[in-house]
């Protein structure tokens, strides 16, 4: 399992919606482009999917922008890894709902869906409020 660089800038892209959005004005696609130097277009290929996936919505207009749909503290990082790259599957087989004819008889099937849910385990453990929060280190009090 490789994460491409749809998947980073798509967790890239919300962090920095994140630490920009005051919960009311929606966060420009330019800004977000000029800050993490992504092109306009990808950009936009990038937010389509964040959108269909249901994290964000958009607002047209001269001041338009991106909104979250829901709180940064609801929104997993695997199901936006999900949204950006179809599934983080290792092997078709296991995908939901996928059947296999073999997965029965395959002795490798569990070996992949071991892999497979670790994968989940681990991405479905954080959310996009902690890398938010991982992304400004709280400072020490030096006193």
């Amino acid at each position: 399992m490789m994460i491409s660089t749809k998947g980073r800038y798509a967790l890239a892209t919300l962090i920095d919606i994140a630490d920009h959005y005051d919960g009311v004005t929606p966060v420009s696609i330019k800004e977000i482009s000029d800050r993490l130097g992504i092109s306009l277009k990808y950009l936009e290929q990038i937010i389509a999917l964040m959108v269909k996936g249901g994290f964000l919505r958009s607002v047209r207009g001269a001041r338009g922008g991106y909104l979250f749909t829901t709180s940064t503290k609801n929104i997993k990082v695997g199901d936006i890894l999900d949204a950006a790259e179809g599934t983080l599957a290792p092997v078709d087989c296991v995908k939901s709902g996928i059947v296999c004819d073999k997965s029965a008889s395959c002795p490798t099937f569990p070996l992949y869906k071991e892999i497979d849910d670790a994968i989940y385990n681990v991405v479905n453990k954080y959310t996009l409020d902690d890398l938010v929060q991982e992304s400004h280190p709280a400072v020490t009090d030096k006193s």
